[in-house]
């Protein structure tokens, strides 16, 4: 019997480098969904990112929400992955040290 419910809050958290056919930069992409039990999370990440165009992924992180986020995006996009639906946030080539910089 699996541990996994799948009525469950837990929703799945992949971040990932992904590249459009023929770019040579990356889009840092977090993908939130909700997968049975029995799924391959990796495949089915990988068969999301081709879905929206992506030709090549790396995977850099893997991991799990099990409590809503009190924060913007990942409010949103668990609040999706909950009703069946998968986000997918794409960021920009700027990074959050250019966002702490602006602060300053």
């Amino acid at each position: 019997m699996s541990d996994t419910n799948p009525d469950s809050n837990e929703v799945f958290l992949i971040i990932a480098d992904a590249w459009k056919e023929g770019e040579s930069d990356p889009v840092n992409v977090h993908i939130l969904f909700k997968s049975e039990p029995e799924e391959d999370v990796i495949q089915a990440a990988l068969e999301i990112l081709a879905s929206e165009g992506f030709a090549e992924a790396e995977i850099s992180e893997i991991g799990t929400l099990k409590e809503q986020p009190e924060e913007e995006p990942y409010l949103s996009g668990y609040n999706t992955a909950l009703s069946g639906q998968v986000a997918m946030i794409e960021f920009d080539g700027s990074s959050e040290e250019d966002e702490d910089e602006d602060e300053e």
